[in-house]
């Protein structure tokens, strides 16, 4: 097992190492030509040092490391070979490594911005509907008869995609970035408000009933009792208004918007710019992997009693 471990750890830098030799010291085809690759250059030697900056913080995932560096060293090498050296495919529509990441370099003025839009946007929209969403779904599990309103009416609208609201909230709301927000939040809100409201149903009853045995108030039962024991419904309905603030902010940029990372994408599509189009779609890939790492780790610090060694 532990040879077996080792091996692979070795041909994941075996790999890097190829890309990076492959990199530095043969051309790449002259439909994929750039005047310099240090980036791609300088993102490979981050790799090698990430990778075994990974295994030494953490030993105990290291097969799990490595796995996650074993394919992304495998990408990167048969890229860099098929489309950058031998340009097996359209170099128009298919651009080399070197070529995508150089963009990084002279765009990165522009791509932070995008960042910084986008971010405002999803947080404005994601933060309002957990303000409105969380308290509304406590009360709402709790009462029984809104609860049989409420909760079929909720898992009727929520499949609804929110971009389908977009053409009002482009003519209604006065901005833009106003009609962002309110996408997001709609397109946040049901998922946490569904898992909010099966939440509390499904606490167990007796913990209910021994609360009332103390003469907790309504208001201390919602937040001391009902709230604990329905946040695991609750992290599972944010993860998914994550994942879907994510698309609907994407989508809104590409149709109105004059910046942002889906901004960006659509942009420089019109324009045929597909090394532009490519290292922004790698872009949000990082900003998503990101704003998951720290959904993460706060869904672990809530949920730590859940944790068994």
């Amino acid at each position: 097992m532990k040879s077996g471990l080792i091996t692979e750890q070795g041909l994941v830098l075996l790999l890097l190492a190829a890309t990076l030799i492959l990199a530095v010291a043969v051309p790449d085809a002259s439909a994929q030509a750039v005047s310099t690759s240090s980036v791609f250059i300088g993102i490979l030697i981050v790799l090698v040092i990430l990778f075994l900056a990974e295994l030494h913080l953490q030993p105990k995932n290291a097969p799990a490391i490595t796995d996650i560096f074993l394919l992304l060293s495998v990408i990167l090498l048969v890229w860099e070979v098929l489309f950058g050296k031998l340009a097996v495919l359209d170099p128009f529509l298919f651009p080399g490594p070197a070529k995508v990441f150089a963009v990084f370099g002279a765009d990165w003025e522009i791509m932070l911005r995008g960042i910084g839009s986008s971010m405002f946007f999803l947080t404005s929209g994601y933060l309002l509907a957990l303000v409105v969403a969380i308290p509304a779904g406590l009360y709402i599990g709790w009462r029984k008869r809104l609860f049989a309103v409420a909760y079929p009416v909720a898992k009727a609208v929520s499949p609804i995609p929110p971009t389908v609201y977009l053409p009002y909230a482009i003519v209604v709301l006065p901005t833009f970035s106003a009609s962002s927000i309110f996408l997001i939040f709609i397109g946040s809100i049901w998922p946490i408000f569904v898992g909010t409201v099966y939440g509390v149903f499904s606490i167990d009853h007796r913990l209910i009933n021994s609360a009332r045995t103390l003469g907790l108030s309504e208001h201390q039962m919602v937040w001391r009792i009902l709230l604990p024991g329905a946040m695991p419904s609750i992290f599972s309905g944010a993860m998914i208004s994550l994942i879907m603030s994510f698309i609907t902010l994407t989508v809104a940029e590409m149709i109105a918007a004059t910046s942002g990372l889906g901004w960006y994408i659509e942009y420089h599509h019109q324009f045929a710019n597909y090394d532009k189009v490519i290292a922004g779609m790698i872009l949000i890939a990082l900003v998503v992997i990101v704003v998951m790492f720290l959904f993460d780790r706060v869904q672990q610090h809530y949920l730590r009693w859940q944790q068994v060694e």
